[in-house]
């Protein structure tokens, strides 16, 4: 027993170096040289989030829409993606919107569709800009939901061109207060008549996180597995708040009632449990507004801190001109940040939405010819937010010598790369012959709009972010 047991040692350790050394001859020689993935601190013009501009159109029989407002829409040269849209639709408080009316609508989209940059619009429809919303609103909350019909069959002509729809078009500058259609039974028709006239795919957005609670049914905020859906009232109702930091409420956006003592949807709740709420639901719908009154709330650090934790994903540019002065004279300082040194307000600028870094960068082979290799990448979400709508992510393989490219989609979903999270992607690449090849890692929206990597890696036309360069052979 003991000579065979000895036999079969000796067989076995055969057996292991033949079979070293087969894998020796069959293994390919692979060299991996990785970009450097530095951080950057510099301005990236992706879409859907940053600091927004405002421009406001009042829709007239009286006196249209002229073409100097239609070509000034068309030809503004924009600094950022995202632009709120005001129709000022007063002049129908008392009617329906006249084929005039809605012509300039659609003059009014159109000029925006001919813009060299690309732009998303948070549209606002309103019947007021002077404060007076229980004055100018309709006379019947029949006429405010027959206006929504007819704005919504313009809108869903230009879905691509639309993020986001804010307010119920009631009260004062249409934020949702000062008006007698905000009783909860009022308000319910009003909601759910926007679900119904608006264009599926744009996000609705009410001011308050009551609002969303009244709307919803229920104090529980919206779940991954609701998310996303298209579908239902709350996997696309959002939140805009334009009383960010003005108070310890936001100017009447939180509560003195806590959550666990609230015995309506109704309730505003304190501070604390509000800004709670938002981290859990603004992970899967937006949140933005306006920072207003120069207060020690928004100070830089303490904004920053809040911005975190709400998820912001856009703000007013222009207004509260005293906080975003603040903001701009205001040196953010952390050492050994890539952002150290930079104004506040660039630094919020960059923090808005999401802002993907790609951290790392491996190549496996598992060494034998008829094995695939895989490609994986770690990505950190460094900014406030997630993304909110889908992208393509694509693996590109590029043979340096012959040209000839592969393109790899990637199974991940973008909507996941979760604020303060680094994000795994992992793409197998197949086999491949002998030769040099660049591996690029490219991110798409639905309107082939590329979204750009917070590195300094190199990037190519489409907005590809360089990976490394694979080196392969025997």
């Amino acid at each position: 027993m003991k000579k065979k047991a000895a036999l079969a040692a000796v067989f076995a350790g055969v057996l292991i170096i033949m079979g070293t050394a087969a894998s020796g001859l069959l293994r390919w020689e692979l060299e991996w040289v990785p970009e450097n993935n530095i951080e950057t601190n510099k301005f990236l013009a992706n879409s859907e989030r940053g600091f927004y501009n405002m421009r406001g159109v009042r829709i007239s029989d009286q006196t249209p829409v002229d073409e100097n407002t239609l070509e000034s829409l068309a030809g503004e040269r924009r600094s950022g993606t995202l632009e709120l849209l005001q129709i000022n639709i007063g002049d129908y408080r008392d009617r329906e919107i006249s084929s005039s009316g809605e012509k300039q609508i659609w003059d009014v989209f159109n000029a925006y569709a001919g813009t060299d940059s690309t732009v998303k619009l948070i549209v606002r429809p309103l019947y007021d800009w002077d404060g007076s919303g229980a004055e100018s609103d309709p006379p019947t909350i029949d006429l405010v939901m027959r206006h929504m019909e007819q704005l919504g069959e313009i809108f869903a002509d230009y879905e691509d061109q639309i993020y986001i729809v804010q307010g119920v078009f009631v009260g004062s500058w249409a934020e949702m207060h000062s008006s007698r259609y905000l009783t909860p039974e009022s308000y319910q028709k009003l909601i759910r008549k926007m679900h119904e006239t608006m264009p599926e795919s744009v996000f609705l957005a009410v001011r308050t996180p009551a609002y969303w609670r009244m709307a919803a049914g229920r104090k529980q905020p919206l779940s991954e597995e609701e998310a996303w859906d298209n579908i239902s009232l709350i996997s696309r109702l959002s939140l805009f708040n334009d009383g960010i930091l003005g108070t310890s409420l936001d100017c009447g956006t939180y509560g003195d009632l806590s959550k666990s003592t609230s015995a309506s949807l109704q309730d505003k709740w304190i501070r604390e449990d509000e800004l709670e709420f938002q981290n859990e639901l603004n992970l899967y719908v937006p949140n933005g507004g306006e920072a207003v009154l120069d207060n020690e709330l928004n100070d830089l650090m303490n904004a920053d801190e809040a911005f975190r934790v709400m998820h912001l994903s856009y703000l007013n540019r222009a207004h509260d001109p005293e906080v975003i002065s603040k903001w701009e004279n205001t040196v953010y300082q952390d050492t050994g940040s890539v952002y150290d040194g930079m104004s506040g307000y660039d630094y919020i600028e960059r923090h808005l939405g999401y802002r993907y870094v790609i951290r790392d960068v491996s190549v496996r082979e598992k060494g034998w010819r008829w094995q695939d290799g895989q490609v994986t990448v770690e990505i950190e979400n460094v900014g406030y937010a997630p993304r909110y709508t889908p992208c393509d992510v694509d693996v590109i393989i590029k043979n340096t010598d012959s040209g000839e490219v592969r393109i790899l989609p990637a199974d991940t979903d973008v909507r996941q790369w979760k604020p303060g999270k680094v994000s795994t992607v992992t793409v197998d690449t197949g086999r491949a012959e002998d030769g040099e090849y660049e591996i690029w890692l490219r991110v798409t929206d639905e309107d082939q709009e590329p979204v750009l990597f917070a590195n300094e890696n190199r990037t190519a036309d489409g907005g590809s972010c360089l990976l490394g360069t694979i080196r392969k052979g025997e």
